[in-house]
């Protein structure tokens, strides 16, 4: 006789996949080969902007990419060393030597390409990953700068059962791809998600989040794990939150999304290795818990000192949130939610509403009586990054 695992215990092990990554190899990337990448869906950008992406990479260093609003952009890149703004990355030189914009409509007024645009920032931070076969490229900041983080990964160009990748790697400038349209997927947060892979942040920041939420009380918690390390092996701090939200209108600007607004009412802390330790004790006063008390792997309220002071976090919190429903290629339910500004700022006021997204979470539990549905993840290994083929988005 055969039992389904309780809904922590299937969590806790679709997020266990961070504890057994393979160790990173900082090794300087071979010299590129042909290789081609694109995108496996619509991508969402702040503004919001809709692209898709296809990158060909050539064995002599240059570079050519096919955004779906027909803006062609050629030039060389040239990876040099690992990244000292965010591990397991690899930083790299790149020189834009022609861009072509063309008008696909009798009547249409492009606007100009911003600069950090034409000057292929993404391209300056890359990571290649096993398996699924990904390439990340820089993250395009809600304002312009170094990319910090990466973008949804590239899938190559010449990957099984992917539709999409097949449209778009055979779209040119003046046919570029259009995507089958799609029912949008309600948004219904019941239930517990936990992130697909270990997650980057602007600030050299890395971490996996479980969110689980009640649409009957209309309640929320969230367990945000952070680290050191870009495969999240070696645990800094977690923070457990909770608190209540309500549904908005559906988003004017983002088809299929729906506006939220959470409020966060409380908060725990646990430190999870010397240096955060040391740094929460550090804090006078009512700043962060009770004054020189902490000890590693020991949790501690902080809603009483109105959140914590020394991570940033303040309480009581609330945040204009914007959602949308997804799904993988394997059938499994995904949920989105806004992407944090990149200055680390949050979006505290109607106006700050993100209109992009960060990596998806995937749903583990549906915390009812439905029945589950069976998930397996991909293990990510990040190697030696070898540009020698055709990336899609």
């Amino acid at each position: 006789m055969f039992y389904s695992p309780s809904r922590h215990a299937r969590c806790i092990r679709l997020s266990s996949f961070r504890r057994i990554q393979s160790e990173l190899n900082f090794i300087h990337p071979a010299e590129p080969c042909e290789r081609s990448s694109c995108d496996c869906s619509c991508e969402v950008r702040p503004g919001p902007e809709f692209l898709t992406r296809s990158y060909r990479f050539f064995p002599d260093g240059s570079f050519q990419a096919e955004p779906s609003y027909s803006l062609l952009i050629r030039g060389s890149v040239r990876p040099l060393r690992a990244s000292w703004l965010v591990r397991g990355g690899t930083a790299s030189e790149v020189h834009v030597s022609c861009v072509q914009q063309w008008c696909l409509q009798t009547a249409c007024d492009p606007p100009d390409t911003p600069a950090p645009d034409r000057s292929m920032q993404e391209l300056t931070l890359m990571r290649l990953e096993l398996q699924a076969e990904e390439l990340f490229l820089g993250d395009v900041h809600t304002e312009r700068a170094q990319p910090a983080g990466y973008q949804s990964p590239l899938r190559s160009a010449k990957a099984e059962r992917c539709g999409v990748c097949r449209i778009v790697s055979s779209a040119d400038l003046h046919h570029p791809p259009v995507l089958p349209v799609r029912p949008e997927r309600p948004v219904r947060l019941q239930g517990d998600w936990v992130s697909t892979r270990c997650e980057v942040r602007p600030g050299v920041l890395f971490l996996t989040r479980q969110l689980t939420f009640h649409e009957d009380r209309q309640t929320w918690t969230g367990q945000y794990e952070h680290f050191s390390d870009p495969v999240c092996r070696h645990p800094t701090f977690s923070i457990s939150a909770s608190g209540r939200y309500s549904r908005g209108a559906p988003s004017a600007a983002v088809g299929g999304a729906v506006q939220f607004t959470f409020t966060v009412t409380h908060m725990t802390v646990t430190p999870m290795d010397v240096a955060t330790t040391s740094l929460l004790n550090v804090f006078r006063g009512r700043a962060c818990g009770s004054e020189g008390s902490w000890q590693r792997g020991v949790p501690q309220d902080v809603t009483s000192t109105s959140g914590c002071a020394a991570l940033g976090v303040r309480l009581p919190h609330t945040e204009y949130e914007l959602f949308r429903a997804g799904q993988d290629p394997s059938g499994h339910s995904l949920l989105y939610n806004g992407q944090r500004p990149s200055d680390g700022s949050s979006p505290d006021r109607p106006e700050r509403r993100p209109t992009s997204f960060q990596p998806p979470l995937i749903r583990c539990s549906r915390g009812g009586r439905e029945r589950e549905q069976s998930t397996s993840l991909w293990l990510t290994f990040p190697v030696n990054l070898s540009l020698n083929s055709d990336w899609l988005i």
